[in-house]
């Protein structure tokens, strides 16, 4: 691990300085990009690694075009923060005074009149406007039937958006296995990226994460969630040169499999690196929201979900604002 932060190579893909040297015209992927600027194939391996796993797909099916837009976008501050007490306290202090209802999957979104209406198994709910947070591998699956059919655009930027794989493999240790100091290990083997989620908490467990997504995530998933599970506590024994290490408990989560999800979340494809913008436009009574409809800088995080849903709630109340005038 210190060897590989004293790495020339690695540094720069930490900092991505890099030539100005613009797209192809059209767009091309992130791999061919990298080479044509003069990358070597030990930068491109940290890259694929680090940037480019934390994307969620593999460099050919990234585009140059938008992986550029995120390393260049500096609206979002730089460094990583963490919420120690948890994402669902976000989503709790959100949620307060407001009627969420769980566990209520929706089957059909007829927006052909004046109310919207919003079909699930537990009743239809009408609406003068919709937010739609539907994540995309769920747009995708075509397991919501919109009443009448999307409009091309739509659903051209639907399907020509990727929802990468992803999963992660917790495991849980009686004892640290590193130094307090280090939260974070970058593997040369599968998985390539680990995490300590445990890192900054008065406990006396210690809990890793490996993350891996776009081909890595592939070849995990073929294994099943035991032989994925096993083959990323070799990859730790190894970096550690732990050959005993063991586990108390180890767990798979795997979001491609989730039926509400099907995926990690949204990748800009080559030649089409403009599609978050046509998923992002309102359409009738219909306002969308989520990561894949955020600007490439904000795009699969966290953040960028909530942006975008500040937005989409600004977009309605403007559109009630015209309404009223009108009336």
């Amino acid at each position: 691990m210190q060897d590989a932060r004293q790495d020339e190579q690695f540094d720069m893909i930490r900092t991505w300085l890099l030539p100005d040297v613009p797209v192809l015209d059209g767009d091309e992927d992130f791999g061919s990009y990298l080479k044509r600027i003069g990358f070597t194939d030990a930068q491109i391996r940290y890259a694929q690694r680090m940037f480019v796993n934390a994307e969620g797909d593999s460099l050919p099916n990234i585009s140059a075009t938008a992986a550029l837009g995120e390393i260049h976008e500096k609206a979002n501050g730089q460094g990583d923060f963490r919420v120690l007490d948890g994402y669902d306290t976000l989503a709790k202090h959100l949620a307060e005074g407001l009627d969420i209802r769980l566990n209520t999957p929706i089957t059909a979104i007829d927006w052909s009149a004046s109310q919207v209406q919003v079909t699930t198994g537990s009743g239809t709910f009408e609406a003068d406007q919709v937010v739609i947070t539907i994540p995309l591998g769920v747009l995708q699956a075509d397991t919501i039937t919109f009443i009448p059919d999307l409009p091309a655009d739509k659903q051209n930027a639907i399907r020509n958006t990727r929802m990468g794989p992803g999963l992660k493999m917790i495991y849980r240790f009686r004892e640290p296995i590193l130094p307090p100091d280090i939260m974070a290990l970058f593997s040369n083997s599968l998985p390539p990226m680990w995490w300590s989620p445990s890192f900054g908490h008065n406990t006396d467990q210690t809990v890793w994460t490996a993350f891996a997504t776009g081909d890595w995530a592939r070849e995990l998933m073929a294994l099943g969630d035991e032989g994925a599970l096993a083959k990323g506590l070799e990859t730790l024994r190894i970096e550690l040169d732990m050959p005993e290490l063991q586990p108390e408990a180890m767990h798979l989560m795997n979001w491609t499999a989730e039926p509400y999800t099907r995926g990690a979340y949204s990748v800009a494809l080559p030649v089409y690196p403009n599609t978050r913008d046509e998923l992002a436009r309102p359409v009738g009574r219909l306002y969308w929201a989520g990561e894949h409809t955020a600007a490439h800088g904000f795009s699969s995080t966290i953040h960028g979900a909530y942006v975008s849903g500040v937005r989409a709630a600004k977009e309605v109340l403007a559109a009630v604002s015209r309404q009223q005038a009108v009336s």
